[in-house]
């Protein structure tokens, strides 16, 4: 073990931010945050150099695999942002989106977002997100009026909703909604250490949709291994 390098695993998704990992296990939907000294501990561990105890608990629990090559570290040194919140995005989202939906478009987001809210809560991450890793079909030029009318429909139905809707059910939801227009967008989550939070968005050509840019530039994004 010692003289193999190790990777995380497919669902592990991770950054290094400020000398600090943070993980998020899509199979728990759990967020993992390190200091700086467990963190070192663990590169070290990726790049074969030793094996710890808190490896040697990563590999037995399936968070870490061994790999042949030493694969990179995804390290971001975005500044974070001062508290934002949910509220703020939604705001945002009915002040910059000022789509007139019609009844059956907020009758399908109502049903969108009702689904997404059941698989959000019953299946892994993992699997909502594995969408994104296979849509291979280029983007069709982008219609502003599209957009607008799906997210304010969207934000409509929320209001009908009993579930909890937050930044990774929205996000997810304008994917699928997005997608029956031939616009194919990916599901990004980041973070930031201090204080810890995390927001989900939706990106098209690497624009962020429904967000301010300083949102996607401020934290840091979660990757698989490269």
């Amino acid at each position: 073990m010692a003289n193999r390098y190790l990777t995380f695993a497919p669902p592990i998704l991770h950054v290094v931010a400020h000398n600090e990992l943070v993980l998020l296990d899509t199979r728990s939907n759990r967020f993992i945050l390190y200091d700086a000294v467990a963190t070192g501990e663990i590169m070290r561990g990726i790049y074969g150099n030793a094996t710890g105890p808190l490896v040697q608990e990563l590999t037995a629990e399936g968070v870490l695999v061994a790999s042949r090559i030493k694969t990179s570290v995804n390290r971001s040194g975005a500044p974070g942002l001062d508290d934002f919140t949910w509220s703020e995005s939604v705001r945002y989202k009915a002040s910059q989106h000022l789509g007139g939906p019609s009844l059956k478009q907020v009758g399908g987001a109502v049903l969108t977002l009702a689904k997404t809210c059941l698989l959000v809560k019953y299946l892994d991450l993992s699997r909502l997100l594995a969408v994104d890793r296979n849509v291979s079909t280029p983007m069709q030029r982008v219609d502003r009026g599209i957009i607008d009318a799906e997210i304010s429909a969207l934000l409509r139905a929320a209001q009908y909703l009993p579930c909890k809707v937050a930044c990774l059910e929205f996000s997810l939801a304008l994917r699928e909604r997005l997608a029956r227009h031939g616009l194919f967008g990916r599901v990004e989550i980041g973070v930031q250490t201090y204080s810890f939070m995390a927001h989900a968005w939706l990106e098209l050509n690497g624009q962020p949709v429904g967000e301010p840019d300083h949102v996607s530039r401020s934290l840091h994004r979660l990757r698989g291994s490269a």
